[in-house]
């Protein structure tokens, strides 16, 4: 129901982030992109997960023009928006300092955030990974020492099962969500001096 509605919503939009790509060639060859044949545009604007909705655009106005949309369709399908869990943040370009976007929903400002969880991973205005590694290590030591008394401290316990747990707990807690954390020369640096 809730994509229905979505496409309901912005069956008349043209804002969001426009991505180009090429699905023939090398994988890293990014010189064929600048081709003016072959090259294939997709709209991003909503990413749904159940009932959690991300809305992107590139400016301010299509970012309260995607909420006005948003905002009326949820109306005609029966839908509230809870405007404490709603919240919007600004990604600028590199080098550009961020600003506190202004967006309305119904007359009511939405908290502007330099951060926040969506999904289980931590989304920042500097758009680097740092916060989202962070709480990973910490959910991966809080994972590991729930464990202690029950299982590490268990002189019973082959090793074997205690690895076999370690894997399937303390790892996976640790690197959820990681296949998508873009490592820069920066945080590899910054992660080498903190170890």
């Amino acid at each position: 129901m809730f994509a229905v509605m979505l496409q309901d919503a912005f069956r008349h939009s043209s804002s969001g982030v426009y991505v180009r790509f090429r699905t023939d060639g090398g994988l890293f060859n990014l010189r064929r992109l600048q081709e003016k044949t072959k090259v294939l545009k997709a709209l991003i604007r909503d990413l749904l997960f159940a009932d959690y909705c991300a809305l992107a655009a590139h400016t301010l106005a299509d970012v309260q023009l995607l909420t006005d949309c948003f905002s009326r369709a949820a109306k005609r399908f029966g839908l509230t928006i809870s405007m404490k869990k709603t919240e919007v943040m600004h990604q600028p370009k590199p080098d550009l300092l961020a600003q506190q976007p202004v967006v309305h929903v119904d007359g009511a400002a939405l908290n502007a955030v330099d951060r926040f969880c969506y999904l289980g991973s931590v989304l920042s205005n500097d758009a680097t990974i740092d916060n989202d590694v962070t709480k990973r290590l910490a959910a991966a030591s809080g994972a590991f020492g729930a464990l202690e008394k029950r299982l590490w401290n268990e002189r019973d316990v082959r090793l074997a099962t205690k690895v076999a747990v370690y894997k399937a707990v303390v790892l996976t807690t640790l690197l959820y969500g990681c296949e998508a954390w873009t490592s820069t020369d920066a945080t590899s640096r910054s992660w080498t001096r903190s170890t």
